[in-house]
């Protein structure tokens, strides 16, 4: 995983996507991959939010939701949504996303650490006319 904190203090490129209405982003240093919607093998004993497992280059992957995690209502999949895998220490994680957005070069005088230091969103990026965009901590998301 990689340190947020040096994103959050010298800035750098960030990979942005949505789900809802909400703007995210997450340290490009912790994705690994961006693909298509896979077929997901549901756990019947996983919390709600967790859709299952995928085959990701001859791993078994843990798939979440992101809209699910957040509490946010449930929508189906459609064309342009995928699936963001993370590097988490040693280990994979598929987060389903609405849409990805783009990558984006963040500088530091746009970025707002948030007031928790070890919670889910740890930082914003703040620009004029853009929608605000909450970096997310991969670490916290994928923790059950």
């Amino acid at each position: 995983m990689a340190d947020l904190n040096e994103l959050i203090e010298n800035g750098g490129q960030v990979l942005t996507f949505t789900a809802g209405d909400e703007h995210f982003g997450f340290y490009i240093l912790d994705v690994s991959d961006i693909i298509e919607m896979p077929a997901i093998t549901a756990i019947p004993t996983a919390p709600k939010y967790v859709r299952g497992l995928m085959n990701h280059r001859g791993k078994a992957v843990p798939v979440m939701d992101l809209r699910l995690r957040l509490d946010m209502e449930e929508a189906p999949y459609d064309e342009r949504s995928c699936v963001i895998v993370v590097e988490i220490n040693t280990m994979q994680c598929g987060i389903a996303v609405d849409r990805v957005s783009d990558v984006e070069t963040i500088l530091p005088a746009s970025i707002a650490r948030s007031p928790v230091e070890t919670g889910l969103v740890r930082g914003f990026v703040i620009r004029e006319g853009k929608p605000r965009i909450s970096i997310l901590d991969p670490d916290v998301l994928a923790r059950t």
